[in-house]
């Protein structure tokens, strides 16, 4: 062991040397988080303890080479059942969620960046990619606060490898042009569920100014399919295109009061021979929006939110996520939440943060059916939860605390209408 880490620091040195790299520095962050809830409908109070981590590294070579690695594990029930090995159904997995290496090259009147990468690197409608390149804090909105690594929850998530290009002039903008392979998943949860691998590529511009911040990305995806339709292999057949956009826009300060708005859509398939009734239009479970005006008072903030948000994403997010994973049924939660919270409260000399989600939402809307018959709207199933949250320093780090109600359920089903989340985050 001691020979291989010395033979590894060598090469790294020596790696520096040849690039005319300086040492590296390194930062990171690693969080850890677990959730305590019961199955919806089930027959007895038999709680499931779920965790989550992730770890997120980075290499900074003097600024010009950038090695990132990020990694994440989930287990879906930590006493239930082996963790680690279950012939019928996998409870735990682990998932290399980046690797990338980036090259930055500087000329007179620009920067480059040019990055090989494999993971879910910097995806759709996630500020990651403004964050790194122009070093502003998140803008998200805290509804869909994720422990799911740094990129967060997105509207395109995606896990693949492949190129990316930035272009960074002097002025406050960048462009980024990637081409990448993402594996797709056809008609997933049945018995045709079919893996294919979809080749991206991707165009984004983003601006940071005074009052406005900008991230938008629009790409094609083309699935790859390797059968005819007579059944026979052959090297490729590209029978459909795919279109995805994702957008975050914040209009105003993140210290002031202000407008944001993240949107976009995961898969809009355009197939003109298709005779898939999916095909060629867009539904809820595709479609990604969230409206938020944020009122900043003296002593609180107040988020009034409007969103709709597929399970895919959904499923990534602090908040939400319980209400997804006790019913599989879930497509895409439609609805409002109302957060009031304030970061100017102290325990001794400890300055901590308490809030409260409001969040009234759908859980089997249909947008085909409201443009049909609006009324039908009043037949949906409804959900209403009450989620207090703090977040307290300790140990260098954040400890995050929540209990979510929900307030329908708690009459009917009173066993998963609660659900306690504790969590653990620090910069390394």
């Amino acid at each position: 062991m001691k020979k291989f880490l010395g033979a590894s620091a060598a090469l790294l040195v020596a790696s520096s040397a040849a690039f005319g790299l300086q040492m590296p520095y390194f930062s990171g962050y690693a969080g850890f988080l677990s959730d305590i809830y019961n199955t919806k409908n089930s027959d007895a109070m038999a709680p499931k303890v779920s965790a989550e981590t992730f770890f997120s590294g980075q290499l900074d070579f003097g600024g010009n080479l950038l090695l990132r690695g990020e990694f994440y594990m989930q287990a879906k029930d930590l006493f239930g059942q082996n963790i680690f090995k279950d012939p019928d159904e996998p409870n735990s997995f682990f998932r290399l969620e980046e690797i990338s290496a980036t090259y930055k090259i500087g000329t007179l009147n620009s920067t480059h960046y040019l990055s090989a990468f494999l993971g879910n690197f910097e995806p759709a409608g996630s500020d990651i990619f403004i964050q790194r390149q122009f070093g502003v804090a998140p803008i998200t909105s805290m509804l869909t606060e994720s422990w799911h690594g740094l990129s967060g929850a997105s509207v395109y998530p995606f896990y693949g490898g492949g190129l990316a290009y930035v272009l960074h002039p002097q002025k406050p903008f960048a462009l980024e042009f990637s081409l990448y392979n993402n594996e797709q998943i056809k008609n997933a949860g049945t018995s045709q569920e079919i893996n294919r691998n979809a080749i991206n590529t991707d165009f984004r511009i983003a601006t940071v100014l005074p009052k406005l911040t900008l991230d938008f990305s629009a790409g094609l995806a083309f699935p790859i399919d390797k059968t005819d339709d007579a059944g026979n292999k052959v090297i490729l057949i590209i029978r459909e295109v795919q279109f995805h956009t994702g957008i975050n826009m914040l209009i105003g300060d993140r210290h002031m009061s202000s407008f944001f708005m993240q949107a976009g859509f995961n898969k809009l398939t355009l197939n003109p021979s298709a005779t898939d009734e999916n095909t060629n239009k867009l539904s809820f479970s595709d479609l990604y929006f969230l409206l938020e005006p944020r009122l900043m008072l003296r002593n609180c903030t107040i988020n009034i939110t409007a969103f709709n948000i597929p399970t895919e994403s959904a499923d990534d997010m602090l908040y939400l996520k319980g209400i997804v994973t006790k019913d599989e049924t879930i497509n895409n939660l439609l609805g409002m939440n109302l957060c009031v919270v304030s970061d100017n409260l102290y325990l001794g000399n400890t300055n901590f943060t308490f809030g409260i989600h409001g969040t009234f939402f759908f859980t089997d809307s249909d947008l085909e059916d409201a443009i049909n018959d609006f009324q039908s709207v009043i037949g949906w199933n409804k959900e209403f939860l009450v989620t207090p949250f703090i977040k307290f320093p300790v140990f260098g780090g954040t400890l995050n605390g929540a209990v979510s109600v929900s307030c329908l359920e708690l009459a009917s089903d009173w066993k998963s209408a609660i659900q306690a989340t504790v969590g653990f985050r620090s910069q390394l």
